[in-house]
């Protein structure tokens, strides 16, 4: 007997539908088919078992498994399309080895930034429809007129269809970003990962509240470093040659603080990744670098690593080669240009009918207001986007020369 079984979102949280399927095996439906069309699971009907189940995508998986993940006891259940599911008769505390998640980590993340495009577009659509209706409803000199449109039902469906779209793409996006975030660190406790990662040598609040009163704590905020990384990069390797050590750096990634204590020679490195999982983390650390802030953010993955060296050795590099220094610097300039330029657009396009809108009219306070606003935002997001290109350059001339 097959029983099929409809879950449409069960890829958004692979983890609980690993959970689902075990519980279905331990009723004795067994797993025996996936439609990725119509989002169906279909079950045999048979003989309770106790199954641990792992759910993998991969372009390059082939019909069988590896060598050690059948010598952990795991089995192929099915595969479709890029998506494979595995079981193990084992308890999940007892295995040791698994597939890998970061093929379902990509896959989930291009998701995202699609469904992440559609809620953008929505939203600035929104505010310069929103914008256009007030410069209408408040100006002086508008004369606004009802008119019942004789295909209501059409324009109530469309606007229907888009408020569906956008609360799908929303929900798309905050499912897609949890799930990614656990299967980053389902392998490593989150506080333990946290005391590998970064500054665990605090000290208690009225202990950081009783050196800073004698000075020996300081407070540096740097807005926009990520812009031109190579700037922090300097300025925190002055910092501790003058014998600044660094202390922590704040969840947001803008405020340093500093221990007066002595000069040394430390070797600073910002990275910007796409996806940082703990292996990531484990080859710097192996490397001898010492993570001192890593970013959870969706759209900026920073971390900033740091390295102690001798007077007498070579300045260390996380990107020893310089052509993977300036891939490096040209991921950065293009990621944040592909954010800023779309933004930098939808601004000029409502600039312009501003001013168009202040040449036809009677300038009011309200719309010279919105007109300053938005000429701040442009020239805020070019200048961000101008100091990341102004970064790739000054790494392009350095290693020219």
């Amino acid at each position: 007997m097959i029983n099929k079984v409809m879950r449409p979102f069960w890829s958004y949280d692979v983890q609980k539908t690993e959970k689902w399927l075990t519980h279905m095996a331990e009723h004795g439906y067994l797993l025996v088919k996936i439609n990725r069309v119509t989002r169906c699971f279909f079950f045999q009907k048979g003989e309770p078992k106790k199954l641990t189940y792992r759910i993998g995508f991969d372009k390059m998986q082939g019909e069988s498994l590896s060598r050690g993940l059948i010598a952990e006891g795991w089995s192929k259940v099915l595969r479709t399309g890029n998506w494979f599911v595995t079981s193990n008769e084992k308890q999940l505390e007892q295995i040791k080895t698994s597939s890998v998640r970061e093929g379902i980590i990509k896959h989930n993340r291009i998701i995202m930034y699609i469904f992440g495009g559609i809620v953008s577009y929505f939203t600035i659509m929104a505010v310069l429809f929103l914008f256009l209706f007030g410069l209408i409803l408040f100006s002086k000199d508008s004369q606004g007129e009802v008119v019942d449109s004789p295909y209501w039902i059409f324009t109530s469906l469309y606007f229907g269809a888009l408020i569906a779209i956008f609360i799908l793409g929303l929900y798309s996006v905050i499912k897609i970003y949890r799930t990614n975030k656990k299967l980053i660190y389902e392998k490593v406790n989150r506080n333990d990962l946290y005391k590998k990662t970064l500054c665990t040598d605090k000290f208690s609040k009225a202990e950081e509240k009783q050196l800073k009163r004698s000075g020996q704590l300081i407070k540096k905020r740097k807005f926009g470093w990520m812009y031109a990384p190579d700037k922090l990069e300097q300025w925190l390797e002055k910092m501790e040659e003058q014998g600044y050590n660094l202390y922590h750096i704040s969840k947001t990634g803008t405020t340093f603080q500093f221990l007066n204590g002595k000069p040394r020679k430390v070797s600073y490195c910002a990275d910007y990744q796409n996806i940082a999982d703990e292996s990531y983390f484990d080859i710097h650390r192996d490397a001898g670098w010492k993570s001192v802030f890593a970013s959870f953010g969706s759209l900026q993955k920073w971390s900033i690593w740091s390295r102690e060296y001798s007077e007498n050795d070579e300045r260390p590099q996380i990107y020893s080669d310089k052509s993977n220094q300036l891939k490096h610097a040209r991921k950065i300039a293009t990621a944040y240009t592909c954010l800023f330029l779309p933004l930098i657009v939808v601004y000029m396009f409502n600039l312009g009918l501003g001013f168009e809108l202040i040449h036809d009219n009677n300038p009011d306070p309200l719309r010279i207001f919105t007109i300053i606003v938005m000429f701040l935002a442009i020239l805020s997001f070019g200048s961000y986007s101008i100091r990341t290109w102004m970064y790739y350059r000054r790494l392009k001339k350095r290693i020219d020369c």
